[in-house]
């Protein structure tokens, strides 16, 4: 800047939170300002508290504030929710995830004491926070503004910042000057304001029951409740009630001590814990308020000099604890666009204009989802819908992984002062905010389902194919099953009409599955029993990776179950039909930006070092006992052990599961050790699957008759299924074939679809290098072991991100 080019001057009004925040911004910018605030004191005590969350902290870090903050705090540890009646809904260990998420703790601490460590910190400024200056209006001119206080004192500035609350008078004034201007629009702003709950907070100190680094919530019809416990068991506490209508505008009430005392008296029995009353909380309150919640979300940020932050123009409710960290983030992405006002020609009053524009521009979309999200929190905890009711009552202990997930989006891509470096702790964390991930990565549902029409093509696919030879082949099965008995090749005969499992819905589902396999495993197809051998095989890794993927610590409940489900549907009807719509399911549901930058992509461990054992014990024994148990009829009962095994495998592992301790939330030294230990776990797993496979196709090779061709044994033709079958083993080694080839194939079109993830969020990927390298272990070493192989370097991959 020039000697005789005029320093940039903004006027703050309100020494809020958001106000005092982009005063510390300024100042890092070497931007002149001055403070105004209503008050007597910078700091007064209204009974309010302020939870500081990740995208919140990470700003007073930056501002070197956040160790100061952090000294009068007790970070969060554990989160329960109660019914109304005092029964435990759920707890969690959510606010440490989220600390190690994104390297912050979760603190709660009076607004007071947080408005005296912003002050104390403009100690060197303290000529700039002027207290007791209450404005009463601003004359906008063509080249300042100037800002009238009630004691006649007059400010003059390039700019005047609304950061003075709900009740706003800089919005008030900025709308006066909008009405000469645009009076429809500003009509508009002046409707936009409306309460549906209010609100009775205040500050307790210790008590019993209650202990510090705990937050309750109480989810009841009509209320709820939000208390916090902090450093030396301070209590901070929330009643949120249902008004009797929707008010808005000028309609919105205001409360005295008296309403507040006869308001109290009907809630003062609801628990907020099983053991504790709220009354044992209001008995010792030191400081309390009672106010109607306003909503509002204005259009209008700006206009020309005028700039309003925080609750003057973007208020939500405070159950979700964004109000205030949405205000220091608006006011460091206003400090961000302000300072790109000093960085070239003297400032005309049309660069102002187009400078906040842009400003509203950029920040209104963040802040509009919060707002929705806070506001909705507020409704579904008081039970407005059925739907609410039922979340809170029935769903929630199912949903935490879920409501972890959502907490951590909210706060990606948080706004950040652009002209200080990140602190270590902002980026040393397995989640860093500012790691947001591009949208190119296909995360909507349509998007992700357009990608994935090839794995339909592929259920088109088996469907025609494998439901013609099988139309062909079940005719020649009934005829087998009329007989009452199968014989083999070398004389040995089987009845078909004993029961196998002796419990006669099995039998009945599963005798027709288990016949089919007879002309394999009894060598009768002597072609057909090296394919088996293969294909049997090579769905160890193929199950063993879907129930690898449901381990995530980012899947659900129906991630979970998927594997399951579709194991057994496929034993039923084919893996060739069910594994592409596994595969498109998959898919769609799981984008890699829900895993990415985060711990979802880690695996849970016990049921990661508990899949191998289980799938040895529980897939690979019956599998191979089907072909090298001595007589016919032991090999069918194996056979008929092997149908079972989508739910065998898993419930091998559930000792192991339910023994397991659950493991607290690591600091950030030992995650990366349990990642460590994660990968190695993984590693072993794979390459277990891919030896195993690998053998397997070797030896089914060494098992083929002289003279067959590798392609007689895998292919059946491209016109096989059109082909007459001429005998019940023929139809059943053609179907088989095809089962083998589409399951297979749109595996390796779901793994292609997950490594052009890879690629698009900078992983090094050759297509070129990585085709050449599937096909050239799909015909050395199998297709089972190919895919083994290839999931296992994505696992690589992703690791390394």
């Amino acid at each position: 800047m020039s000697s005789d080019q005029k320093r940039l001057r903004v006027i703050i009004v309100g020494g809020s939170v958001a106000g005092l925040t982009l005063a510390h911004s300024l100042l890092k910018s070497n931007i002149d300002f001055v403070v105004l605030e209503s008050n007597r004191d910078i700091a007064p005590q209204v009974g309010a508290s302020i939870g500081i969350l990740p995208n919140g902290a990470r700003i007073l870090d930056q501002l070197g504030l956040f160790d100061e903050i952090l000294d009068a705090t007790e970070p969060m540890q554990e989160a329960f929710s109660w019914s109304g009646a005092g029964k435990l809904i759920s707890s969690t260990k959510a606010p440490q995830i989220l600390h190690e998420r994104h390297g912050y703790a979760i603190s709660f601490l009076d607004r007071q004491i947080l408005l005296e460590i912003l002050s104390r910190n403009l100690d060197a400024r303290q000529g700039q926070i002027l207290a007791n200056k209450r404005v009463t209006r601003v004359e906008h001119l063509s080249d300042k503004v100037q800002v009238h206080c009630k004691d006649q004192s007059v400010f003059e500035g390039d700019i005047v910042v609304g950061a003075d609350g709900v009740r706003s008078t800089i919005r008030q004034e900025m709308w006066r000057h909008m009405d000469s201007v645009v009076p429809e629009q500003a009509k508009k702003e002046r409707a936009l304001v409306s309460s549906e709950y209010a609100c009775v907070f205040g500050i307790s100190t210790a008590t019993p029951g209650l202990d510090p680094g705990q937050s309750h919530r109480t989810f009841a019809e009509g209320y709820s409740t939000l208390t916090i416990v902090g450093k030396e068991g301070r209590v901070f506490w929330f009643l949120f009630t249902k008004m009797d209508k929707t008010y808005t505008a000028s309609e919105i009430p205001r409360f005295n001590n008296e309403d507040m005392e006869k308001h109290m008296e009907k809630y003062l029995h609801i628990p907020i814990t099983d053991t504790v009353p709220l009354s044992a909380v209001y008995q010792n309150e030191v400081s309390k308020n009672f106010l109607a919640l306003e909503e509002a979300f204005y259009t209008h940020w700006s206009n020309y000099r005028f700039v309003c932050i925080g609750d003057s123009i973007h208020k939500m409710t405070p159950n979700m604890g964004q109000g205030g960290n949405s205000a220091i983030e608006s006011a460091a992405s206003l400090a961000n666009y302000l300072t790109t006002l000093t960085q070239g020609s003297p400032i005309e009053v049309s660069d102002i204009k187009n400078c906040l524009a842009k400003w509203q521009e950029s920040r209104q979309p963040r802040t509009k989802t919060v707002s929705i999200s806070a506001n909705g929190l507020t409704r579904l905890e008081a039970g407005a819908t059925l739907k609410d009711k039922i979340i809170t009552q029935h769903l929630l202990p199912y949903m935490k992984q879920y409501l972890i997930d959502k907490a951590s989006r909210s706060m990606m891509g948080a706004e950040k002062l652009d002209s200080i470096p990140l602190p270590p702790r902002a980026s040393q964390c397995s989640m860093p905010l500012h790691l947001q991930s591009d949208a190119s990565d296909g995360t909507s549902y349509i998007q992700r389902a357009l990608w994935a029409t090839p794995l339909l093509g592929c259920y088109v696919a088996a469907n025609i194919t494998m439901g013609s030879v099988i139309e062909k082949t079940i005719p020649l099965l009934g005829s087998i099953f009329r007989q009452g008995a199968w014989t083999a090749s070398n004389g040995e005969t089987v009845s078909l009409t004993r029961p196998i499992y002796h419990v006669s819905l099995l039998d009945k589902i599963l005798s027709g599955p288990i016949t089919c396999f007879l002309p394999s495993i009894s060598g009768s197809d002597p072609r057909s029993y090296a394919q088996m051998f293969s294909f049997m095989a090579d769905l160890g890794p193929v199950y063993g990776i879907w129930l690898l993927e449901s381990y995530r610590k980012g899947s659900s409940g129906f991630e979970v179950l998927l594997p399951i489900l579709a194991g057994t549907a496929f034993q039923l009807k084919g893996i060739g039909k069910f594994a592409p719509l596994y595969y498109a399911i998959e898919y769609i549901r799981s984008p890699l930006s829900s895993m990415l930058h985060s711990d979802n992509k880690s695996m849970k461990m016990t049921a990661l070092a508990s899949l191998l054992p289980a799938t040895l014990a529980g897939y690979y024994l019956p599998t191979f006992a089907n072909f090298f148990a001595s007589t016919l009829e032991s090999r069918r009962s194996w056979n008929a052990a092997w149908q079972l095994f989508p739910v065998v495998v898993p419930l091998l592992q559930l000792p192991f599961r339910i023994m397991a301790k659950p493991q607290p939330p690591a600091a950030p030294k030992e995650s990366k050790e349990q990642r460590r230990k994660n990968m190695f776990a993984i590693r072993c797993t794979y390459t277990t699957f891919a030896a195993i496979s690998g053998l397997s196709f070797l030896y089914a090779r060494f098992l083929a008759p002289a003279g067959t061709s590798l392609a007689s044994i895998f292919l059946p033709g491209l016109h096989g299924h059109t082909d007459a079958v001429g005998s019940f083993s023929q139809g059943i080694a053609r179907f088989l074939q095809y089962d083998q080839i589409l399951s297979m194939a749109s595996g390796f079109v779901w793994l292609g679809l997950r490594f052009r993830e890879l690629k698009q969020s900078g992983a090094q990927v050759s297509w070129w290098k990585s085709t050449c390298a599937v096909l050239g272990a799909t015909v050395t070493v199998g297709p089972g072991a190919a895919f083994a192989l290839a999931w296992g370097w994505r696992e690589e991959l992703l690791a390394r991100m």
